[in-house]
């Protein structure tokens, strides 16, 4: 039946992809001038979000400055080693500066927060002076165990008017391009109440530089919906049948999250406007592979947007296949909004052998897939065949999610 559906659907002749103009590094996208804040819990893999930022500056010709937990000093090194990071290489040329938490915060055992400043001003200035592009500032202050639990007193660090602007701004240090800010704390022994009081000295994410990113929510924000781990979830097909008067968007904005979340690279097979593609615009790590009736040729119209004409299923699987060949080594997930549109565009037999290659080209524990399928917009009998595709299927109607077959794809 393959050899068939191949016939169909491979190209007679070699055909020009667009391709996307960046590739998706890190699902952080930390922007000149801006400030990540991370929450985040001893369960999260931590050390792969902090490689990716560190690499990504290092090799884009930026000095990073990487202040870690105290009881992190015998490891960090090894385990950034094992991420990419060629610490003996940048740490020799002064690219790369590790200093614990202490020996960063504490001088004579105390906590002087003037001097800690003036030395990390001084830090950026002679980044400036020996023409680095940036200065990565990845401060991890664990639990903030360093000041015995005391967060106002970081807090009122950062706000210090020896910064340049303003104390209680609510903007915290100075944002200038050539700053890159990552703060990451561990909030496993914090209450709720103390969580909130510190993302709220943070400006509480409203301030336009400011990003707040929370690895404890979102690390599993689908995979919990639908009652797997994310290790279970990968590698999975899911088609997700949905009533178009729900909020059925959310379902793909949590699949989202978990991927960026996880750092795992998210491709949207979708059309130019779509409630899917409004929902996740804010998402710039998101890739977008926008499916036009318009269009008659495959064309890059942003660094993470390309047109392909919706009814050309070849050109669209040359692009897949262009996607899972660039992270063959790496996880990557997919959303394919929506089949129903499709089946409309090209003719249902023609989607369905177009379905079929898909579902087999993304069989891989590296690719996990999304598919959504307006569950009224189609006859009985085709809407059997479309589930027939699928180990598992997911159901959103009336704001409620239901899990209606699950299985391991193998």
């Amino acid at each position: 039946m393959l050899s068939s559906i191949k016939g169909v659907l491979q190209p007679r002749r070699r055909r020009s992809v667009a391709s996307f103009g960046v590739k998706t590094e890190s699902a952080l996208d930390i922007g000149e001038g801006e400030l990540a804040v991370i929450t985040y819990t001893s369960a999260a893999d931590k050390l792969k979000v902090f490689s990716l930022f560190i690499h990504e500056g290092l090799e884009n010709g930026d000095r990073v400055f990487y202040t870690y937990p105290d009881d992190e000093g015998a490891s960090v090194r090894e385990k950034l080693t094992k991420n990419g990071v060629d610490v003996e290489k940048y740490e020799s040329n002064r690219s790369l500066i590790l200093r614990s938490v202490s020996e960063h915060y504490l001088t004579g055992g105390g906590f002087d927060k003037k001097k800690i400043i003036r030395r990390e001003l001084e830090l950026r200035d002679e980044a400036k002076r020996m023409g680095y592009k940036h200065f990565r500032d990845l401060d991890d202050v664990g639990d903030l165990s360093f000041l015995n639990g005391q967060w106002q007193k970081f807090m009122d660090y950062w706000d210090d008017g020896d910064w340049g602007i303003p104390p209680g701004s609510g903007l915290g240090v100075l944002y200038e391009p050539f700053i890159m800010e990552l703060t990451a704390i561990n909030v496993e022994g914090m209450s709720e109440e103390g969580v909130r009081s510190v993302l709220n000295a943070f400006g509480g994410g409203k301030h336009s530089a400011a990003r707040l990113i929370d690895f404890l929510e979102y690390s599993h924000a689908f995979s919990k919906r639908v009652g797997v781990s994310h290790g279970e979830l990968l590698g999975r097909r899911v088609l997700l049948e949905f009533d178009p008067a729900s909020d059925y968007e959310s379902v793909v904005d949590d699949f989202a999250k978990e991927a960026l979340a996880n750092l795992e690279p998210l491709y949207v097979l979708t059309r130019s406007i779509s409630s899917v593609r409004d929902s996740l615009a804010e998402q710039r790590s998101v890739r977008f592979v926008l499916l036009s009736a318009s269009a008659s040729i495959s064309k890059s119209i942003s660094p993470n947007e390309i047109v392909l004409p919706a009814d050309n299923t070849p050109l669209i699987l040359d692009s897949l296949r262009e996607i899972l060949r660039r992270y063959n080594d790496e996880n990557v997930f997919l959303v394919f909004d929506n089949l129903s549109e499709l089946i409309m565009c090209v003719g249902f037999d023609k989607a369905y052998k177009f379905l079929m290659y898909v579902v087999e080209m993304v069989s891989s524990k590296r690719a996990t897939a999304l598919f959504l399928l307006n569950k009224s917009a189609h006859e009985p009998q085709m809407a059997s065949q479309m589930r027939g595709l699928f180990n598992n299927i997911i159901v959103y109607e009336k704001s409620r999610l239901e899990t209606v077959k699950t299985s391991s794809d193998s």
